[in-house]
């Protein structure tokens, strides 16, 4: 698996929407460093892996460029498609006006007051109450009508809903056949203008992943241990489970090498320009699957650190000037089913797209694969919301309760139903058909 794995995008309105963005030129030196590495690594990438903060101030219209630059340019960059994004929410992605009412003020300062296993608990409370978990992710609607179309929306437990959960989770095959699940964990269920080291809360299901025989588990989340107050148990579960970790909001580029796992920072793709030690950058990661002697096995992480300079994008080498950082990490034994599929490197890129030249930016060519749900999805948010139900209802793809439902919680439920009963392709021709009519 190749992932571009990027943070803290920090899409301003009052910049995005000018000519004179003070960021355009960096972000069309992004663009062409994707290009160029995904030609160096002879191969596009499967999915791009986004920890937070593509918003400023978590507004419609920040998101809707987040939408068309991902569309449009990194996307057909990286080589992968719009369903192979996969997001979670940072403090910037908190729109701060919903979060200033008094309720939300007392619940804040509630949790904080607490001790971390009270607050813990009260947390739980607050996540499984219809009412408080409602106002828990109000300040998010507009981050989850963006991250919908790649469901990863995020909201409260609701058992007549359970396509939408706390957290999202993504899995791939890997080259051996094993299982990897990317667990991705909001960190600004508590977010104001009082966010610090130690005030931050995670969801506490982080703190639950279980061990699976042939599942690789990698965790992504904003903010890193230090700056969650229940980040205790988290970052013990994470270290004793998972083999990759992945975190943002610092805007600082760290590789943590450790025997059984690696902690990656990001580092920040657009980093507040007022702010200290502005320093742009992203990553490249692979990950792959060796058998050793005696059924033995081992995760190989590679690592392209990018980092800009002098109108450019130039490598961060390892400690003895490797280009690619490279570290290794025991399996426990597993044997492959007989019936299991197995991915290779070579067989995925000739799959995903042609090889890149330097001036393709088109995107990834995906023959004979089946409808994405996302695709759907991204489809149905094109509609008014009238046409949305009006089909939706047609192909009776709706049930009582949810009128209640925002628009984007609507859609998801809708295609998870279609998923069930077979008509994700039915319920996209007459999205298709509608669209096709209104042009």
């Amino acid at each position: 698996m190749l992932f571009l794995h990027l943070s803290d995008i920090h899409f301003r309105s009052k910049e995005v929407s000018r000519d004179d963005d003070p960021n355009g030129a960096l972000r069309d030196d992004i663009i062409d460093d994707v290009k160029k590495m995904r030609a160096k690594i002879g191969r596009p990438a499967d999915a791009v892996l986004i920890s937070g903060d593509i918003a400023f101030a978590g507004a419609q219209d920040e998101y809707q460029f987040a939408t068309d630059w991902l569309r449009d340019l990194l996307c057909p960059a990286a080589g992968c498609g719009m369903e192979d994004v996969f997001v979670i929410p940072g403090n910037h992605d908190v729109d701060r006006g919903k979060a200033s009412a008094r309720m939300h003020k007392d619940a804040r300062e509630t949790l904080r007051q607490l001790d971390v296993d009270a607050a813990d608990s009260r947390l739980r409370e607050y996540l499984s109450e219809p009412e408080s978990s409602q106002l828990i992710f109000a300040p998010l609607d507009n981050y989850n009508a963006f991250a919908a179309q790649f469901e990863c929306a995020i909201g409260p437990y609701d058992d007549k809903h359970p396509e939408i959960k706390p957290y999202v989770r993504r899995s791939w095959t890997l080259n051996d056949g094993s299982t990897l699940k990317f667990w991705g964990f909001s960190s600004v269920l508590v977010s104001d203008q009082f966010d610090d080291v130690n005030k931050m809360f995670v969801d506490p299901m982080g703190a639950q992943i279980q061990r699976e025989d042939g599942v690789i588990h990698a965790v992504m989340c904003h903010h890193p241990y230090n700056w969650l107050r229940n980040g205790g148990a988290f970052k013990d579960r994470l270290e004793a489970i998972t083999n990759l970790q992945l975190f943002g909001h610092e805007h600082t580029r760290r590789i943590e090498e450790g025997r059984w796992f690696t902690t990656i920072r990001a580092g920040a793709i657009q980093p507040e320009r007022d702010g200290p030690n502005w320093d742009p950058g992203y990553n490249w990661i692979e990950l792959s699957v060796e058998a050793k002697p005696d059924e033995e096995r081992q995760l190989n992480v590679g690592i392209w650190v990018r980092k800009w300079e002098g109108q450019r994008f130039i490598a961060v080498p390892d400690l003895v000037d490797n280009e690619q950082w490279s570290v290794p990490h025991q399996l426990p034994k597993w044997t492959k089913p007989a019936d299991a599929p197995v991915a290779t490197a070579g067989a995925i890129a000739d799959k995903r797209a042609p090889a890149m030249t330097d001036d393709d930016s088109t995107a990834a060519v995906k023959p004979d694969e089946p409808l994405h749900s996302t695709t759907v999805i991204r489809n149905l948010l094109e509609l008014s919301e009238h046409d949305q139900r009006r089909i939706i209802g047609k192909l009776g793809l709706d049930q009582d309760g949810d009128q209640g439902l925002k628009r984007w919680q609507f859609v998801l439920a809708a295609v998870s139903r279609a998923k069930e009963k077979g008509l994700l392709n039915v319920l996209n021709d007459e999205v298709i058909k509608l669209i096709a009519k209104k042009e």
